[in-house]
């Protein structure tokens, strides 16, 4: 799919845009608009207007993307003019309420950007000359009069060192005045066209479309006269157009898009009009609704380039494109294969064409390798009528018997796809034009190494939505060296030169197309790496000797401050002030089991896998009688109750529960108390006795004195995998747990037990029992591979929300303090590094996902702060970001 590429037309869109916010200041209020577009030449690439008040400038004053795409010297340059020209004095007073055109033209060197600023009221010659000619000490102003048009040459006289130690270029800016309209440029033939009556200009039907759709609401406008698009095109690539840009820059008509502002995203938005689409194949989805996409979760992480069409009505699709298909070259080959094929295979092209569902795709890798998706309304159906269009070649890989069969049903969208293998996936139809790319796919498919797994992708989904009948979609990072060799040499420089740009900031470039009764809705989106989103700039960082193997947690140090504290794989804990320095370090014998937990009196208390039992002081200072030597090793944190007004620590050990006091000693009695099977989850404090569950399907009760008091064992082979959650339900406790199975006991305090849910979880799903919801009970949470379940504790559990990730859940969820007593969840993503905290109502928590190792703390970390993310990367530094 080579020359597939928008991204010429898109940049220079986006450096247009970037310019026009620049100039967002330049009055005070808005007042009615003077359109000077209509003095345009009709070879006019694309136009932008904007509102020019002070909210524009307020709005767009930390918009990173400026400096991004427009580059660091033209934006001094930009300033310079903007100080010293436009907001001059003597020309405030003129332009003080007026909107602002930036158009693009063909120039000498490939395009030309013009200035159209219309003035209040109709100034004199000698005005005009008074205010051009004294406008700044900073240029020499002379002026040049050819064929009755006057231009002012504006010159810098001194090099400007700027903060970026910048020179500014020597351009010359030319200026002309038309009809109460300052027009201006660095190409001085551009005015000459402008002021050129016999330069054909932009045409009435294009003027009142541009008029009727520029949202004065909105900070900005962008005005495309499509008929324009395939030179403005060839004025950024090395090559022609190649067939599928072809499908989008020859549309006919004129397109009005508005600004959506958003710091770390370019948003337009707006309707595309159409004029003679019959030969135009995306004219063709202009007839469908707008639809649900979702082939894009297949697509596999290389993807360079993707377009997703989808219809809504079949009827009209095939009628559409039947009509279509009558317009082009190869249509007497098309129609003559199908009189053959209905003589050999009666009724095989209607079963195909009845069981496709809407939505096809094609997708351009890395290796420059297409994969083509079809979604398939029964694949049972397909399996019936398999043979009779196509043939194994083994490996559960097909081949279409017939050529043009995807073009034949999709057209150009498919036609890259002439006789290609395929494989199924799903209800998905995946086709290559080699059996090896099927080959590799299924690999990526079966490891989930997909495009919707990285971060990148997750901003973007979040921004644009999936309903549309065409998206188009670049990866910036996928396509990087492909852009280079498709731009221009001068494009191509301004690409790569990430010092002066930061186009490789830009993660993807998209536009998508929406049905709108013969024309389209159209939104065209740039997602931006921002300096400003959670996770890219620390307020501090600090620096660990290893790997973080435990925490952060946050806990009070003093009235007046709290800590953070961390234990690094050398198994040194370290305590670090808010502020990011370090308040105290110390080594203890082996890795935190569980975690470590803040007593009433801001000890801290932990327990390690090398049988050690800590109690220390917010100086991490053992207090007396610690550290203590444990007979087994822990299989859990320890838990501290309060027994007839005495503490004591209580420690899962496997099969064995231990109880010492608090100063370290042993508690006789508890010291050979033993149960069958492992110990699930922390033991817990119910109407004084201490009730742990294990793996064998017990649920076991201890007085203080460390006897069985009770024994619940469920009937038969039961085999439980989830902590016990416990349920007081009219002062009656009620215990739930989860065996191997999947299978929900609900177990009473009598023994009485029933099935009350029967899961269909895989194996290897886990289980945790948490507050999440801030209700007086837990909540059940179980992770599924990929996929995260909570429930309400009830016969039957009922579903509270779920969350289907890209990649499989990597480590044990993390509960966050929040307020109300109730836990925020925290969840690391395996394979892509995403790190999740989501709402109690389920939603992930905005800023999230971010990319960072799976130990990370999300909450305050003070008493007074607001919310940080405290989290690792693989350089072994701690960094805090302020949320």
């Amino acid at each position: 799919m080579r020359n597939t590429i928008i991204v010429s037309v898109l940049l220079f869109i986006a450096v247009v845009v970037a310019s026009v916010f620049y100039f967002g200041d330049l009055n005070k209020e808005k007042k009615e608009a003077v359109r000077p577009i209509q003095h345009l030449p009709a070879d006019t690439y694309l136009i932008t207007s904007f509102v020019n008040d002070a909210s524009t400038d307020k709005t767009f004053m930390d918009f990173e993307i400026f400096e991004a795409m427009l580059g660091k010297q033209q934006m001094d340059q930009l300033n310079h003019l903007k100080n010293h020209v436009l907001r001059s004095q003597n020309l405030d007073e003129y332009i003080n309420g007026t909107d602002v055109f930036i158009s693009l033209h063909p120039g000498k060197e490939s395009v030309s950007t013009l200035f159209s600023v219309p003035s209040q009221t109709k100034l004199k010659q000698a005005e005009v000359d008074q205010g051009m000619l004294t406008i700044s000490s900073k240029y020499k102003v002379t002026t040049q009069d050819t064929a009755g048009i006057r231009i002012y040459q504006f010159l810098k006289t001194e090099k400007d060192t700027v903060e970026r130690d910048h020179k500014l270029t020597d351009s010359i800016f030319y200026v002309s005045y038309l009809e109460n309209i300052f027009f201006a440029s660095f190409d001085k033939e551009l005015l000459f066209k402008i002021n050129d009556r016999k330069t054909p200009k932009l045409n009435e039907e294009q003027l009142t479309f541009f008029n009727e759709h520029n949202n004065r609401n909105a900070p900005f406008t962008v005005y495309l006269p499509q008929q324009n698009m395939p030179a403005f095109v060839a004025a950024f690539k090395k090559n022609r157009a190649g067939d599928f840009l072809r499908q989008f820059i020859n549309l006919k008509g004129q397109t009005v898009w508005n600004i959506n502002y958003k710091n770390d995203a370019l948003m337009l938005t707006g309707e595309s009009e159409l004029v003679d689409t019959e030969k135009e194949y995306i004219a063709l989805f202009a007839n469908q609704q707008k639809s649900t996409q979702r082939l894009y979760n297949y697509f596999p992480s290389n993807s360079m380039i993707f377009i997703e069409y989808s219809f809504s009505d079949a009827s009209t699709w095939f009628s559409d494109l039947s009509r279509w298909q009558s317009t082009q070259d190869n249509f007497k080959q098309l129609q003559g294969q199908e009189t053959q094929l209905k003589k050999e295979k009666e009724g095989m092209l209607d079963a195909f064409r009845n069981n496709l569902a809407g939505n096809f795709a094609v997708v351009e890798q890395t290796n420059s390798d297409y994969l083509g998706f079809v979604s398939l309304k029964d694949t049972t159906v397909l399996d019936s009528t398999l043979s009779d269009f196509a043939e194994s070649v083994g490996d559960s890989i097909y081949r279409f018997r017939y050529a043009n069969m995807p073009y034949r049903f999709f057209g150009d969208g498919l036609k890259a796809f002439s006789r290609p293998y395929f494989i199924l996936i799903d209800d998905l139809l995946v086709m290559a034009n080699h059996q090896s790319t099927l080959t590799e796919y299924r690999r990526k498919w079966n490891r989930r190494d997909l495009l919707v797994g990285e971060l990148g992708f997750k901003n973007y989904e979040q921004i644009q939505g999936n309903e549309a009948n065409v998206t188009f979609f670049l990866n910036s990072g996928n396509a990087k060296n492909f852009l280079q060799n498709v731009l221009n040499d001068k494009y191509s420089r301004n690409f790569r030169n990430d010092e002066e740009y930061g186009y490789q900031e830009f993660y993807s470039w998209s536009l998508q197309l929406s049905g709108n009764g013969g024309n389209f809705l159209s939104r065209f989106y740039a997602i931006y790496k921002s300096k400003n989103r959670l996770g890219e700039n620390a307020e501090w960082e600090y620096k660990l000797g290893s790997r973080l193997i435990n925490g952060p947690y946050v806990f009070e140090y003093a009235d007046t401050s709290q800590m953070i504290i961390a234990q690094e794989q050398d198994h040194t804990l370290h305590a670090i002030h808010p502020s990011g320095t370090k308040q105290w370090s110390t080594l203890v014998a082996g890795r935190l089991v569980g975690g470590i937990q803040q007593l009433k009196d801001r000890s801290l208390l932990a327990v390690t896998d090398r049988r050690r039992l800590y109690r220390m002081d917010t100086e991490g200072k053992n207090l007396s009688g610690f550290s203590t030597s444990l007979p087994a090793e822990p299989t859990g944190k320890p838990i501290v109750v309060d027994w007839d007004g005495q503490e004591r620590i209580i420690i899962p050990a496997s099969s064995r529960l231990l109880a010492y006091d608090m100063d370290g000693g042993p508690i006789t009695g508890w010291d050979n108390v033993q149960v069958e099977g492992e110990i699930l989850g922390l033991p817990q404090l119910l109407d004084n006795q201490i009730v742990v569950q294990t793996s064998y399907g017990r649920i076991y009760f201890f007085d203080a004195s460390g006897n069985e008091a009770k024994q619940i064992d469920l009937e038969g082979d039961v085999n439980f995998v989830s902590p016990l959650a416990v349920l007081n339900r009219d002062n009656r406790y009620i215990f739930y747990a989860v065996d191997d199975a999947g299978q929900v006991h609900e177990i009473q305090g009598d023994g009485t037990t029933k099935v009350v849910t029967e899961g269909t979880w895989r194996s290897g799903f886990k289980v945790y029992v948490e507050n999440i919801q801030g209700n007086s009970t837990p909540e059940m949470l179980i992770t599924d591979g990929n996929v995260l379940q909570v429930y309400e504790l009830a016969d039957p559990l009922r579903p509270v929300f779920d969350y289907t990730f890209s990649q499989n859940i990597a480590d044990e969820p993390l509960f966050f303090p929040a307020p109300g007593g109730m836990k925020q969840l925290g969840i690391a993503v395996q394979g892509n590094n995403l790190i999740y905290v989501f709402n109690s109502d389920g939603g992930v928590l905005e800023g999230f996902p971010l990319e960072a190792q799976p130990l990370f703390y999300y909450g305050k970390i003070n008493y007074n702060t607001g919310n940080y993310l405290i989290s690792t990367k693989r350089d072994f530094k701690l960094y805090a970001y302020r949320h």
